[in-house]
Order: structure tokens, then C-alpha cells, then sequence
């Protein structure tokens, strides 16, 4: 059976296999794209001209919109100069910033039929090199939307072709309200005024860092710690200095005895921790009260990336002086739309600088994507439920499987105490699974019935070469692989990303690949 645009609820219809190059969910705005088998994979990751004709798409972030490329060439003939010389972003702030982070001159960054960006140099590499990657990792890129209204009004996109019915369902009145009011309410935040709405969840990271960093320096604290393995975006934020900080690694999040050491070492100097929880993509869970509390006693601040657990799961709030999340994941859950938020702790000794300057060094979403998330949100809740009944009964399954070493989620024995100290309810651990396998990866994602490609966090079950996508520049030398495996990673890992579809059709789907369970389920943790 094929999925087709408009039919059914992807949901309802997800638990097949995708041709290679379908969008996934289907309509022009979704966020992810069909990569079904490793050699896909290998392809698109390394650049394979042939590969990237099947695979047009990307995620947005990532790869232009095909909507932000054609505004690009409108663009490119209204101020002159080739349209791949245009980098759109959706703020003046944003085009600004990255110029400046380029090292360019301010007139580089341009405004153009109302929208913004950066011309880049033809002779510079580098400048151009940097531009591309302040846009990505802040999440500063053009919303597909905003691009697709700009058609529109150039009468390139004839209007009855545009398939996004979901700005109809958005709640009446004012949508931002709405979302933000859904969120102070997960997060138990004190006030709606505590949460800010971001173009990206990586516009809400790089935003929460730079307003601290800017507090921080104020008293010479310029370092922050990064903790563990996390999201290869964040490591950029710091890695390559986007935004003007010191970083320090520490790889074991489980180490506590390590951070209090390195946090009482550099307390004069420490601006912040920044963790995940669970991290991305190796799903480790640190000691979240010991953190806060080596914070205070280093007097710097602590951001917590909540996105994969979700606010419904965690209780990261009182923790965190500021706690950070894509919405465009589970909030949502539709993966059509890009936008993030960062919700403060009005406890926070930082509370009311920070608001300030979560507004200044951030975006805010294009309306038509605040809508579609307002529409979206409502369910969230709900959503949360079925993902993780469904994930622990996926869970079982997998760690008996003979094809398979182990299962990294919230509740494996490394990460299990620590989660239970912020946990809302038992048996709650998000939708996302990492899966060590015994055998080739070609032999498990190959083979799954499922939607396969980048992102997480949707309606429907969708599985991914993890390692391919972050890292596929490590995996492609004999030192990034030795690094690689020096953090508990290796190229025959699976992620799984479980959706709120029938939880027998999930479980009869994976036992093909799988196997069926060997043995009565044993109870979680």
C-alpha cells in the first residue's frame, strides 16, 4: 500500500515501508525525508550526486527548503549576484549575527522582499563556511512558510496548491498565548511570561547560552562545561565558538565525583553546565538534583535540555535556571513545523536578566508556524501516554531479541536512578530507544517497515541510522571511529523513535526484524 499526500493520518498508515525521496509525513513543510536502507544513507550523508537526485529533501535546518531556494533566486535577482550566494535567515538579528561570526562586513547582511540574509563572498571559503554553520546551529534559518507566503505574493505558488489545512484548526485568538500557556502549564513554571518562543529548538539552545554567557562575562566567567555526549548542534555552539565561550568537556555524565572536581576547579571562571536528558543520542540520564547543587556551589548557571523526555515525563524545572525544548519534536508530533521555546525558573537568580536576553540573542517563530504548532499542542499530553506505553512495550521486546547487545533508554541500569529522582509518574521514559546491535545495521533498518530518516518525536514510529546521520564525518576515518567508540558508539546502532500507532501493530512489525520475545516480558527496571 502506498502513502500518499492527503490520505489518512500518517499514523494510520506508517508502519510500511517509504520509497526512497518521499517526504515524510508527505506535505510540502514536513520536516524529514525517506533514507530506507544504509547505502541511502551512506549516499546522502557523503554527497553522492546520484543518491541526492533520488533524495532531493532534507531537514530544513540541515538543507534548504526547496521554497527557501527559489525565494533565494528572487532575491538574487532583485540586489544582484548568484542566488547560491544567499543565505536567508529569519531575522535581521540572525542575518547580523552570522555575518559578524563570518568576520564580514555589517553591509553583508541584506534585506530583500521582506525577508533577510547574508551575501556571501565569492573568494572566501571560510566566510562562507561560516555563515552556513551560525545559521544552522542557531536554528536561524528561513521558515518554509515565511518562503512560501513570499512566492505567493510574487504569484510564483498559485494558492489553491498550498496544502497546510492546519492553520485553519489553529485555536482562536492568539496562538502564541496558546502554546505558551500549554507550556507554563508541563513545565509548572511560575508565569506564561517565563516562556519564549523560538524559530527552532537550536534558536532556543543557542539563545538560552548566549543570554547567560552575556550575564556570565559580566563577572569574567567565560567557560561552560559541556556534559557528556550531546546533540552534535549544541557541541557546535561551543566546539566552534558561535557563540564567544570557553568549553570544557566532560564525557562521563555519570560521574558526578569528575564534575564537582572540574565545576570547584573553574568556579571562578564557570559560566554554566549545559546537559540533556536523556542526551542525544546516547540517551544517558545524569544526577539532576547533584548537578543543581554543584551549580550553586560554583555560582554558574544550569541549562537542561528537556526535549527528548518531554515536561510531561520530567520535572526538570526546579533544577534548571533555564530548560530548553524543540517543539518541533513531541510537543507537535506531526513533523511539519520548526520551532522551539525556553521556559525560565523564576526562582533563578538569573530569572529576569535572562527573559531579556532570551528576546535579544533569539528569533521568534514566522505566525503561520506558531499556528500550526497552537493546533498541535493541545494533544500533547496525550500523545505523551500512548508514546510511552508504547515504548516500554517496544523496550521488552528489543532487549530480548538475540540480535541485539543492548537498550539504551531512560530506565538501563546506568540511567535509571538517576531518572526516577525527576521522574512525574513510573514508566513514563519518552519515545526514543538506542539500539546496540549483534549484527550489521543493514540487516535491522534494511529491513524495518517503518518511516526511516532524520527527526524524532512524530505521531508515527520512525527509526535511524544515528551515528550515520550526526557523525558520518567520524565514521568515515579510523580516528573519528576510535572516538566514537571511546563514547559507547559505534556505526551498528539503531534509533528508534516510537510512535503512537496500535502497540500490537508496533510490536508485529519489529518482530519481523526481531524475533518474538523469547521469554514473559520482566518488568521495567
Amino acid at each position: 500500500m502506498s502513502i500518499e499526500q492527503g490520505a489518512r493520518p500518517w499514523a494510520e498508515v506508517s508502519l510500511r515501508h517509504v520509497p526512497a525521496g518521499r517526504r515524510i509525513p508527505g506535505p510540502v513543510h514536513s520536516v524529514s525525508v525517506s533514507i530506507p536502507d544504509v547505502g541511502s544513507m551512506t549516499g546522502f550523508e557523503s554527497g553522492d550526486q546520484a543518491v541526492l537526485r533520488r533524495i532531493p529533501w532534507g531537514y530544513p535546518r540541515f538543507r534548504a527548503h526547496p521554497y527557501v531556494t527559489r525565494v533565494a533566486r528572487l532575491v538574487a535577482g532583485e540586489i544582484g549576484g548568484p542566488a547560491e550566494d544567499m543565505v536567508l535567515t529569519c531575522s535581521a538579528r540572525a542575518a547580523a549575527a552570522a555575518a559578524a561570526h563570518a568576520g564580514l562586513a555589517p553591509d553583508a547582511a541584506f534585506e530583500a522582499l521582506g525577508v533577510h540574509g547574508v551575501r556571501l563572498p565569492r573568494d572566501a571559503s571560510v566566510a562562507r563556511t561560516r555563515v552556513r554553520e551560525y545559521v544552522q546551529h542557531t536554528g536561524g534559518h528561513l521558515s518554509s512558510r515565511k518562503a512560501e507566503d513570499v512566492l505567493l505574493t510574487a504569484g510564483l505558488i498559485d494558492a489553491g496548491l498550498i496544502d497546510d489545512p492546519q492553520v485553519g484548526s489553529a485555536p482562536d485568538g492568539d496562538p502564541a498565548a496558546s502554546v505558551r500557556e500549554v507550556l507554563s502549564d508541563a513545565y509548572s513554571a511560575r508565569s506564561v511570561a517565563d516562556v519564549s518562543l523560538h524559530n527552532s529548538g537550536m534558536n532556543a539552545v543557542a539563545a538560552a547560552v548566549a543570554a547567560l554567557s552575556e550575564i556570565q562575562r559580566a563577572n569574567g566567567r567565560r567557560r561552560w562545561i559541556q556534559l557528556g555526549w550531546i546533540f552534535f548542534d549544541t557541541v557546535s555552539l561551543l566546539e566552534k565558538r558561535v557563540v564567544d565561550v570557553e568549553r570544557m568537556v566532560l564525557p562521563d555524565p555519570f560521574d558526578l565525583a569528575m564534575v564537582a572536581r572540574a565545576a570547584a576547579a573553574q568556579a571562578g571562571e564557570l559560566a554554566g553546565i549545559v546537559v540533556e536528558v536523556p542526551s542525544n543520542p546516547s540517551l544517558q540520564v545524569p544526577d539532576v538534583p547533584a548537578l543543581r547543587e554543584i551549580a550553586d556551589r560554583a555560582g554558574c548557571a544550569l541549562v537542561i535540555d528537556a526535549t527528548i523526555a518531554t515536561p510531561y515525563n520530567v520535572d526538570v524545572l526546579p533544577y534548571a535556571d533555564v530548560a530548553v525544548e524543540s517543539l518541533t519534536k513531541y510537543a507537535t508530533g506531526s513533523a511539519d513545523v520548526l520551532m522551539g521555546a525556553a521556559v525560565v525558573n523564576a526562582g533563578s537568580s538569573f530569572a529576569t536578566r535572562l527573559r531579556d536576553g532570551l528576546a535579544r540573542h533569539g528569533d521568534e517563530p514566522y505566525h503561520r508556524d506558531v499556528a500550526r504548532v497552537a493546533a498541535r499542542i493541545r494533544d500533547y499530553a496525550a500523545r505523551i501516554d500512548r508514546v510511552n506505553a508504547n515504548a516500554v512495550a517496544l523496550a521488552r521486546l528489543l532487549q530480548e531479541s538475540s540480535l541485539v547487545r543492548g537498550v539504551a533508554w531512560p530506565y538501563d541500569a546506568r540511567s535509571r536512578a538517576n531518572y526516577r529522582k525527576i521522574e512525574r509518574r513510573p514508566d513514563a521514559p519518552g519515545g526514543l530507544l538506542m539500539v546496540d546491535l549483534r549484527v550489521p545495521l543493514e540487516r535491522a533498518y534494511d529491513r524495518l517497515a517503518v518511516a526511516k530518516g532524520p527527526s524524532f518525536g512524530a505521531d508515527f514510529t520512525m527509526a535511524s541510522p544515528q551515528i550515520f546521520v550526526a557523525h558520518f564525518d567520524l565514521l568515515s576515518t579510523p580516528e573519528g571511529r576510535a572516538v566514537l567508540r571511546a563514547h559507547g558508539l559505534h556505526r551498528d546502532m539503531l534509533r528508534i523513535s516510537v510512535g503512537t500507532e496500535d502497540p500490537d501493530q508496533i510490536l508485529e512489525t519489529f518482530e519481523e526484524v526481531f524475533g518474538s520475545p523469547k521469554s514473559p516480558a520482566s518488568p521495567v527496571g
